[in-house]
């Protein structure tokens, strides 16, 4: 009975009001001390840096209120060699400053691939083949051959290239391809109108 007689009396919720209001003003203290050393409400917007060159961002003045980090390169034949591909946040992220902006690149040494074998198949085929090696098709030359729509030879920068050979994927390949019986009626048109 002592002690519920305690627990109401005068001295006890005077005491217990004391100790709930200076919690109250602690915790108020330590959220206004954080939101301070935080910087709360206190950010900066990320800008746009996908395709600028990583060495310019990286050198300009007008960013040094962030920090960058490359966490991978890509090759990209149709990107500038160095140029940002992706960022980590996004661009109009709010950050604080000083933040960390992770990049994806365009790689500035482009990805080695085998030159595949195109000889015999068919143009649909070789096509196939090239992309899958990252390789790009370029010119065709149409020569005189019984196998129609067949390549027969395979040049890079203008001179044959082996199957195997290591080449800079994004190369051009230009390819000669047979007539087949488109030869015949262009021998035969252009003799008709020799006689004319």
């Amino acid at each position: 009975m002592n002690f519920l007689r305690f627990l109401f009396s005068k001295i006890f919720l005077k005491h217990l009001l004391i100790a709930v209001g200076i919690t109250i003003v602690l915790i108020w203290i330590t959220l206004q001390s954080l939101a301070w050393y935080t910087k709360h409400n206190d950010y900066i917007v990320v800008p746009d840096f996908r395709s600028l060159n990583y060495k310019d961002v990286r050198g300009n003045p007008d960013y040094r209120n962030y920090q960058f980090s490359v966490i991978d390169s890509l090759f990209d034949a149709d990107k500038p060699k160095g140029s940002i591909l992706t960022q980590d946040p996004f661009p109009g992220a709010k950050v604080k400053k000083n933040r960390m902006i992770y990049m994806t690149v365009s790689s500035i040494m482009p990805e080695k691939t085998s030159m595949p074998d195109l000889r015999d198949l068919t143009l649909r085929q070789a096509q196939t083949m090239l992309e899958s090696a990252g390789l790009k098709l370029g010119k065709l030359l149409y020569i005189r051959s019984f196998d129609e729509d067949a390549v027969q030879n395979q040049l890079f920068e203008g001179k044959a290239i082996k199957a195997g050979s290591v080449i800079n994927k994004g190369s051009v390949i230009t390819l000669t391809v047979g007539m087949g019986a488109k030869a015949s009626e262009i021998k035969a048109d252009s003799v008709r109108g020799d006689s004319l």
